[in-house]
């Protein structure tokens, strides 16, 4: 019978002369003989075989399953394993799913920032958004740049344990409305602020998950620090000057972060974000 030179057979397969030096290595599949000189020659009858572990290595089984299962193949078996495969690869599909909704994120994040470098003034606006979710987490005090980073760490930390989370594009801050209504100094109208991350709209159950509902925010783009309150004063003044009010917890996205920081810019840029209402 013909006999098959490893470059034959890898091409025939679409694999590298490596891979099938070392599925010999490991005993996944051994040519049916080699001469003197070590060169390794295959037959016709074992093309089945190799196609059989393409096809499994292709579908993401791991090469020590293959091995396992060509020893013992039956229906049952092979039915089996390739529903222990599909769960698989439906795992690795959802976490890619979750990663592409990240990177979405924070694609969204830089052309809201180049939008916003194009307006003529940074004045107030309205803008109406959809339902989002983030989870959230008190700041560690004293509040301060370094602070901020441990919160927001902190908070990457506890809520990633399962490793089911992938931080998105959008992080900052919240800012409570009965603080900033009441509050008669700044530290005041931090009280119970903390830092958040925005996460996909299909998580459900992670520690301090929250929803930003839906509905009409006014929104300020500014270079500041969350703890410097005077840009959501002014916020809240343009608001009554509206005629109208504040209905929830301020949003504070940090657009830019550090990693933009130049001899020009030295602060954040942010989106502020109050949901409002109407007087009646």
């Amino acid at each position: 019978m013909e006999k098959i030179t490893i470059s034959e057979m890898s091409k025939l397969h679409g694999i590298s002369r490596q891979t099938l030096i070392y599925y010999d290595m490991i005993g996944l599949f051994k040519p049916e003989s080699v001469d003197s000189n070590g060169y390794r020659y295959y037959s016709w009858r074992q093309i089945p075989l190799l196609r059989e572990i393409c096809f499994l290595k292709e579908a993401g089984m791991p090469l020590k399953e293959v091995i396992e299962r060509l020893g013992k193949r039956t229906i049952h078996g092979e039915l089996e394993s390739l529903l222990e495969q599909k769960k698989r690869l439906e795992h690795q599909i959802g976490e890619l799913n979750r990663l592409r909704e990240a990177v979405s994120m924070r694609m969204h994040a830089y052309i809201t920032e180049e939008e916003a470098m194009r307006m003529e003034t940074h004045e107030p606006f309205l803008m109406s958004y959809p339902e989002r979710k983030v989870i959230f987490k008190e700041y560690i005090h004293p509040i301060m740049k370094e602070n901020l980073h441990k919160t927001l760490m902190k908070l990457m930390i506890e809520t990633s344990v399962s490793k089911e989370l992938i931080p998105s594009g959008y992080f900052g801050s919240i800012l409570k409305k009965d603080s900033l209504l009441n509050g008669k100094t700044d530290e005041e109208m931090l009280d119970g602020a903390g830092s958040c991350i925005f996460v996909p709209h299909w998580e459900k159950n992670l520690p301090g998950l929250r929803v930003i509902p839906h509905g009409e925010y006014a929104c300020l783009f500014t270079y500041h620090m969350p703890y410097e309150i005077r840009e959501a004063k002014e916020l809240l003044k343009w608001i009554h000057s509206q005629n109208m009010e504040l209905r929830g917890d301020i949003v504070d996205i940090c657009l830019l972060d550090t990693t933009f920081y130049n001899k020009d810019i030295k602060k954040d840029f942010c989106l502020i974000q109050a949901p409002v209402k109407q007087k009646e």
